[in-house]
C-alpha cells in the first residue's frame, strides 16, 4: 500500500510538471507569439502594480521585426517595457542569476552577453539577426550598463549590426522616472547602480509610495543607407532630445 501511494504521488507530481511545462513550451513557439506577448504583458503589468509603478507611455511601439534601443536606468526598464510591448531583450549574463527575474528572463528568450567574450558577442549578433529576420522585436541597451538617469551614456554600435544584417529599422526609446513629489527629473530610488543588490533595491521600492515611469517610443530609424556608428549617434541624440527638456525644467524649478 505504501509503495502504491508513493507511486500515485509520483504520477500526480509528474502530471503537474507536464501541465506547467507544456503550456510554457507552446508559448515559446513563434506561432504562439501573440498569445505569449499578451501573457507576458499582463504578467509584467501586475508586477509593475506590485512595485508601485505607474506607467505613462507615449508614441507607438513597433511590435515586429525591429531593434529597439533604449537608455538604461534600472532593471525596472525591462519590467516597464514588457508591460507595454513585450520583446526579446539583450542582457548581461549576470541577469540569469537573479532571483525570479533571471528565470523569467530565460523563459522570455532573453539573449545573454558575456562581457569581454568576443566569441559570445559574435554568436549573439548572429542570433539577434536571426530573431529579427523571423519577425521578432529585439530590445537592446546600447550603453551596456545602467546609469544614474541624469545623463545618457555613450551608445556602443557593435550590437546595431543585426539590424543592418536583417534590414530591420531601429526604434529609439526614451525611459525616465520623474519624481512627482519633488519635481526632479529622476526619482532617487529609480537608478540601479553601484554595488546595490537586486533584493535591497526591490525592498526600497516597496517602501516608497509610488513611482512614475515615462516611456517615449520615437519614430524608427531606417537602416538602408546607415552604418553602426551613425545609428548609435542618431538614436542616442533622439533619446537625449526627449530627456533633456525634462532635466532642464527640473533644474530651473529647483
Amino acid at each position: 500500500w505504501a509503495t502504491r501511494c508513493w507511486a500515485l504521488h509520483l504520477v500526480y507530481a509528474l502530471g503537474l510538471v507536464v501541465a506547467v511545462l507544456i503550456p510554457l513550451w507552446l508559448l515559446a513557439k513563434p506561432w504562439c507569439r501573440p498569445i505569449r506577448n499578451r501573457v507576458v504583458m499582463y504578467w509584467f503589468r501586475g508586477l509593475a502594480r506590485q512595485l508601485g509603478l505607474r506607467i505613462v507611455a507615449e508614441g507607438a511601439p513597433t511590435d515586429a521585426r525591429v531593434l529597439r534601443v533604449a537608455n538604461h536606468v534600472s532593471w525596472l526598464d525591462i519590467v516597464v517595457l514588457n508591460a507595454i510591448s513585450p520583446s526579446i531583450f539583450v542582457a548581461k549574463a549576470e541577469v540569469a542569476q537573479w532571483p525570479l527575474i533571471g528565470w523569467m528572463a530565460e523563459w522570455l528568450g532573453t539573449l545573454f552577453l558575456r562581457r569581454g567574450d568576443v566569441r559570445s558577442s559574435q554568436r549573439l549578433i548572429e542570433i539577434m539577426s536571426w530573431q529579427l529576420r523571423r519577425g521578432e522585436a529585439v530590445t537592446l541597451f546600447p550603453e551596456g550598463t545602467t546609469g544614474n538617469g541624469q545623463q545618457v551614456g555613450k551608445f556602443y554600435g557593435r550590437l546595431y549590426q543585426p539590424a543592418l544584417s536583417a534590414r530591420a529599422p531601429v526604434q529609439p526609446v526614451a525611459i525616465s522616472y520623474p519624481c512627482s513629489e519633488t519635481g526632479a527629473a529622476i526619482h532617487p530610488l529609480a537608478p540601479f547602480v553601484g554595488d546595490q543588490t537586486l533584493l535591497s533595491h526591490v525592498w526600497a521600492l516597496l517602501g516608497a509610495r509610488s513611482m512614475v515611469a515615462r516611456v517615449v517610443f520615437l519614430p524608427p530609424l531606417p537602416t538602408a543607407d546607415a552604418n553602426r556608428p551613425s545609428l548609435a549617434i542618431q538614436s542616442r541624440a533622439a533619446i537625449e532630445a526627449v530627456l533633456m527638456p525634462a532635466r532642464e525644467q527640473a533644474r530651473m524649478a529647483g
